[in-house]
């Protein structure tokens, strides 16, 4: 080999490693720490394809809607979200383990563009990142205050975090739960997580619902938790093949449930019940009016988060994201409806 070769193979490897050294590091901090999200937002052409003016869907209406791409690899199989009071800044979780905050941008009372987002890794209790442990599939999420809590399946474990102001939760640590979370399958665990009202009969408390029962109680409907000092199991009755995505509490205390479709031959399919905050005490079978019900030819996918709040208009807002499985066969949508009250 002559000492041209040698040279310049020389200086390719010192170039190599040079980008290396530089890229490498790099690349741990960019996934390790929190960092801008460009989100880029296509408006959806009405929610029925192909009658972009109908707006009334059983008790709602159709204010707008949205699908959101983003180049970041971690964007995507966002399970539950939640709006603070002013209608714009949200946090969101992934089910692979990750924060997502931001501010929906609305005009018009619709949805336009989401700004100011940021994204990072879910921390366990000694800083590492929960999609390394076997908390790595978070599904449900509840925000009181300066406090969150994350419920992950397969685990069947809830986690508390504290909130900084401005900043993006720390480190969390798992709390007690009951024991009958030992019973729950393992990809139907808890999905959905709130913390009841000021008015409910244990309010402060958890609420948590299973995405499906499991098979071996041999019950027919969803079972729910209240957790805490007096708490206990609730049930859901189950109407046909729907699973529980999330739950989420109106600004009158009244609770919303969210639920999901997917069956093979009929589809994807949606719906919301309201359940009266009253009946919301352990022992209870809940039940409660439909809102909405919707699946083939609407603008649905894999829905699993759904959050509320009034907006300055005194209006009722529903919000509800899709969970896209971090497939190229889906879709993250972002839906708005208002609350016929």
């Amino acid at each position: 080999m002559s000492m041209g070769s040698l040279r310049r193979r020389a200086l390719l490897a010192g170039l190599l490693a040079w980008s290396a050294a530089l890229a490498a590091p790099a690349a741990a901090l960019d996934r390790a720490a929190p960092r801008a999200l460009e989100i880029i937002a296509y408006p959806l052409k009405g929610f029925v394809i192909g009658e972009p003016d109908r707006r009334v869907f059983g008790r709602l209406t159709f204010l707008g809607g949205l699908e959101l791409r983003a180049h970041d690899p971690d964007f995507g199989g966002i399970s539950s979200l939640r709006i603070a009071r002013d209608g714009e800044r949200f946090i969101a979780v992934t089910d692979q383990a990750h924060w997502i905050t931001g501010r929906i941008v609305a005009r018009d009372g619709a949805p336009a563009a989401i700004a100011e987002a940021r994204i990072a890794p879910i921390l366990g209790p000694v800083g590492t990142p929960l999609k390394r442990t076997r908390h790595f599939d978070t599904e449900a999420l509840a925000w009181q205050g300066n406090t969150l809590f994350v419920a992950t399946e397969r685990a069947h474990d809830i986690l508390r975090f504290e909130l900084p102001a401005g900043g993006m939760p720390g480190r969390g640590r798992v709390i007690e739960v009951p024991a009958a979370f030992r019973d729950l399958e393992g990809n139907r665990g808890i999905e959905a997580l709130a913390v009841l009202p000021p008015r409910a009969a244990q309010a402060g408390q958890l609420l948590a619902f299973a995405e499906r029962a499991p098979a071996r109680w041999r019950m027919a409907d969803h079972v729910g938790f209240i957790l805490g000092p007096g708490g206990g199991r609730v049930s859901l009755r189950r109407i046909g093949d729907y699973d529980v995505t999330d739950i989420a509490f109106l600004p009158d205390g009244d609770l919303l449930v969210l639920e999901r479709r997917f069956v093979p031959i009929l589809g994807l399919g949606l719906r919301i019940r309201r359940i009266a905050l009253a009946a919301i005490r352990p022992g209870a079978r809940l039940d409660g009016e439909i809102l909405i019900e919707a699946d083939g030819g609407v603008q649905i996918d894999n829905m699993e988060a759904l959050a509320a709040h009034r907006d300055a208009e005194g209006r009722t807002i529903l919000t509800i994201v899709s969970d896209n499985n971090f497939s190229i066969l889906q879709r993250t949508l972002l839906l708005r409806f208002a609350l016929q009250e």
